[in-house]
């Protein structure tokens, strides 16, 4: 049976990824599988670890501490390459590129948001914006839409809204124009009433 062991029992050292080479799971007296468990203490709170292909204990879906972080930033200004920070501190290559790549677009090491959803960007200047490029150019495609969002400084590259949220808003009416419409179809088209 499947046994993850407590962090306090590790040691303090084993708070932080990547983490050491000890057996970190058994089934009886021998360990079982290259995939190992552990238990991780982040913030209070506990969670099963996995052992990547490099030996480094990951949470899957968790952040990497700012530690690591830095420590990752730091080795690429000294000229260290991704693969070879990868290998020294046993995180996969994809995670080093992640962080590096945030780094250099936007200047920061935190983490983005666990979970949730993207905060609303469609706001009614961005809307009023899509459909007036919509009017002058009813031949414009949504990622033309979206780009010329960001080239007149509507929205930048981080806030723009997709191209499926473009499309949703061009099928949308707005309900007051669609009430006033149906309002004057009703009574332009309908005979007033004669009483006879």
């Amino acid at each position: 049976m499947l046994s993850c062991w407590s962090s306090s029992s590790l040691g303090e050292s084993s708070r932080t990824a990547p983490l050491s080479t000890q057996p970190l799971w058994t089934n009886g007296n021998q360990q079982s599988s290259p995939i190992a468990l552990r238990s991780v203490e982040t913030n209070s709170e506990k969670a099963c670890g996995e052992v990547n292909q490099l030996g480094g204990v990951f949470v899957n879906g968790r952040p990497l501490p700012i530690t690591v972080r830095m420590r990752i930033v730091e080795m690429a200004h000294h000229g260290v390459r991704p693969c070879d920070i990868s290998r020294q501190l046993r995180i996969s290559h994809g995670c080093v590129s992640k962080i590096l790549n945030r780094y250099s677009e936007s200047g920061t090491i935190m983490p983005g948001a666990i979970g949730g959803s993207k905060p609303r960007v469609t706001t009614p200047k961005v809307v009023h914006h899509i459909r007036l490029l919509k009017s002058r150019d009813p031949g414009m495609f949504a990622w033309e839409i979206r780009d010329r969002l960001i080239q007149d400084s509507i929205c930048d590259k981080y806030n723009v809204p997709s191209v499926s949220s473009i499309s949703r808003i061009l099928r949308s009416r707005r309900p007051s124009s669609a009430v006033g419409t149906f309002q004057q179809l009703r009574t332009s088209r309908m005979p007033s009433p004669t009483l006879k």
